[in-house]
């Protein structure tokens, strides 16, 4: 629990496409002199604001990649665990609501294009990539920040977005359909897809009239 919380882990599960809660919260372990020099001693992941922001490392660059053609937490595992294996890549962090990835590497033995060709190339070659940003090691920005990228065209056509939502308590069809025709019809909803398998309720709306909150 010092280095990993119970709701980091939770996270990570539903990462993979399973619903998960936290049934019981942990209880406090009381360390003695040597556990607690080990764990100084042990580097920590950085939070979750790192996926989103660029910023600058000692240690190397990062890169942020724009990726059409998610659809769920299986392509944002896939990507994460293809890049991983790439000389030079530190840390991966793809999120599928934001449709990006944030890539930590060595400039030396990587490239940001080499990177996106790589995501490219991960079968079934449905991704279309664009590098959003580059942080190296030299700049003297220290940060660049991204926005979630709308869905839309610059042909005056609404944009809008897609979210995810995990949902517990469904234990048939009948659940799918309640869904789909309430949340149908709120303002700003545009399309509405609820599985049943997978627990969750992929929705495309309008960021102007609701809010995946609001949902």
């Amino acid at each position: 629990p010092h280095l990993i919380t119970a709701e980091e882990i939770r996270r990570q599960i539903e990462a993979v496409g399973f619903p998960a809660f936290i049934k019981k919260q942990p209880k406090y372990l009381k360390l003695g002199t040597i556990d607690v020099e080990r764990l100084k001693n042990t580097p920590v992941k950085s939070s979750e604001g790192s996926q989103q922001k660029c910023s600058m490392s000692a240690k190397g660059s990062t890169a942020t990649f724009i990726i059409d053609g998610m659809h769920c937490q299986s392509c944002t595992s896939n990507i994460e665990s293809h890049l991983a294996t790439l000389p030079g890549v530190n840390s991966v962090a793809v999120s599928l609501e934001s449709r990006s990835a944030v890539v930590k590497y060595n400039a030396k033995l990587i490239t940001p294009d080499a990177l996106r060709k790589a995501i490219e190339a991960i079968s079934p070659g449905q991704y279309k990539v664009s590098l959003a940003s580059e942080c190296n090691s030299t700049q003297n920005s220290p940060t660049v920040a991204f926005l979630q990228k709308p869905r839309g065209s610059a042909t005056g056509q609404p944009l809008t977005q897609e979210t995810i939502i995990n949902i517990d308590g469904m234990t048939c069809n009948s659940c799918v359909q309640s869904i789909e025709g309430v949340i149908s019809k709120k303002t700003g909803v545009k399309r509405i897809c609820v599985s049943l398998a997978n627990g969750t309720g992929v929705i495309e709306y309008d960021p102007l009239l609701t809010s995946p909150e609001v949902l």
